[in-house]
């Protein structure tokens, strides 16, 4: 086992000095088990869920392949035509507009359902405190009603069904006056067939010009840390993207809608960005299973102090985690991982850019339970690894993790608490290393502490923790929260501003 090697940030000036041991002693990366958690700086947070009442969350129509059975194109030179795909779709993108907020938005099924970005909408969502907001029956509240505007410059009213702020998604319903009346819809795509380079186009309202077009190419794929949810991966754009193009959708040439415009970079010029249509799809699954309140899970376990294996180093490679354990009855064992092999890839990036030694293997293992966690469960984890002197390509199937061990992801990912997974009550056993409270002095006074009560609410057991950890994920990380323990010597430790993780 390698410590971790850690540099102590300055120390901030606080009312109470506090505490976490830097260099903690990490004896594996467990992705869905029964042993150490490691950290997970940007988990997805949304709503917590009941179990047994699932939300009635709207499923969109299935995808079609890219190579679908569209009307012959115009183009001369044969291959889709843009001009036709603009055509086949302009009918089925709205300018979105309410008080203070323009963008546009696509419809998705032929009810009406339209997707757009949370922060077309966010404006006129009475409760912005909620990090998820989905319809149980009936529309989450606006205080303001959102117009969906066509091409043609009929106006409907839209209700809120689903409001995902991290993940920049919303699902909006139009309410026509004939209830039964039958909409143009975007046939949807898969994203997970885009190719770097491949022609795309964006419409969208920029700067109020409605139903603009803009063309370019898929400039990258999987970018990460742009969203609140720095996990969930975008499509990277290099069309005319501007302020109103929000919520729009991207098309592929076959007139597909393959994800939702949603940033660009600040003083950046010719790069935006999109949210996949196959990653929203999995969020309105996870979201209907009751589950997108859930870390992605595999149930794998990986070294990070192992020695990168002399295959991996044959084959090219300078970075890899050694797989310790894979649990029997979990998605990596279908997915045929084994003990010993060596993973170098995850998500089609190699890992050498971590470097070499044992503070890089330990960044990397951080970084690669940071993104299975990451990714919602129905997902899959594409990985490369290498077995003996045979590289290997394996898609695992991303499952929720369980209650029990969400309740021990949330502790690590909110408040840098790594709990003592063998103890029924929630006992410190280490600290994250990265965490906020390992910059206050005073730290090694909670190893071995008990979690005693946590915004004014006694926690007596784990069971307890787990909703507060929910609800506090949900309605956002704030910057402190008071949080009691008994420490290991019987005294009574109250801290008023306990930090919590950022988003």
């Amino acid at each position: 086992m390698t410590p971790v090697d850690h540099e102590p940030a300055p120390r901030r000036d606080r009312g109470e000095p506090l505490w976490v041991a830097a260099g903690a002693a990490v004896l594996g990366v467990l992705l869905g088990g029964a042993a150490v958690f490691v950290g997970l700086r940007g988990a997805p947070a949304t709503e917590p869920v009941s179990e047994d009442r699932p939300e009635p969350v709207p499923a969109l129509p299935p995808a079609e392949p890219s190579a679908c059975d569209c009307p012959e194109p115009s183009a001369a030179l044969g291959g889709p035509s843009l001009v036709d795909a603009v055509a086949r779709t302009r009918d089925t993108v709205v300018t979105l507009s309410s008080p203070g907020s323009l963008g546009a938005g696509v419809l998705v099924d032929e009810t009406g359902l339209v997707l757009t970005n949370y922060h077309v909408v966010a404006g006129q969502i009475r409760d912005p405190n909620r990090r998820v907001l989905t319809s149980t029956g009936e529309p989450a509240p606006l205080s303001e009603p959102v117009r969906a505007r066509f091409v043609d410059g009929r106006e409907l009213p839209a209700e809120l069904l689903v409001a995902d702020r991290d993940r920049d998604i919303a699902l909006l319903r139009l309410r026509p006056a004939d209830s039964a009346e039958r909409f143009r819809f975007a046939v949807r795509g898969r994203s997970r067939d885009l190719k770097v380079g491949e022609a795309v186009f964006a419409v969208g309202t920029p700067l109020g010009l409605e139903h603009s077009v803009a063309s370019g190419v898929v400039s990258a794929i999987g970018r990460t840390n742009l969203l609140r949810s720095r996990q969930t991966p975008l499509i990277q754009l290099d069309a005319a993207i501007n302020l109103g193009n929000s919520g729009g959708p991207l098309f592929n040439l076959h007139g597909q809608v393959v994800g939702i415009t949603t940033a660009t970079l600040e003083r950046a010029q010719g790069i935006a960005f999109a949210i996949p249509i196959d990653y929203i799809d999995a969020l309105l699954d996870a979201l209907r299973a009751g589950q997108a309140a859930r870390s992605g899970q595999v149930g794998a376990e990986v070294v990070p102090s192992a020695e990168l294996a002399e295959g991996a180093r044959a084959l090219g490679y300078t970075s890899g985690l050694q797989v310790g354990k894979v649990l029997e009855g979990r998605p990596a064992a279908a997915a045929g991982l084994r003990p010993g092999d060596v993973i170098v890839e995850a998500q089609g990036q190699r890992f050498d850019a971590f470097g070499t030694g044992p503070a890089a293997q330990q960044r990397l293992a951080e970084h690669f339970v940071q993104t299975v966690r990451g990714l919602l469960p129905g997902e899959v984890l594409q990985v490369t690894v290498v077995r003996g002197a045979e590289r290997l390509a394996l898609s695992i199937p991303v499952a929720a993790a369980p209650p029990d061990q969400q309740v021990l992801i949330d502790a690590d990912a909110l408040l840098g608490l790594r709990l003592d997974e063998e103890r029924p009550e929630p006992v410190v056993k280490a600290l994250r290393p990265d965490a906020p409270i390992a910059r206050w002095r005073g730290r090694e006074l909670l190893l071995g502490a008990r979690l005693t009560e946590l915004a004014g609410i006694p926690v007596k057991t784990r069971g307890d923790l787990g909703p507060l950890l929910s609800e506090l994920r949900q309605i956002g990380r704030f910057a402190s929260v008071q949080v009691g323990f008994v420490l290991s010597d019987g005294h009574a430790l109250h801290v008023r501003d306990f930090p919590v993780s950022p988003g």
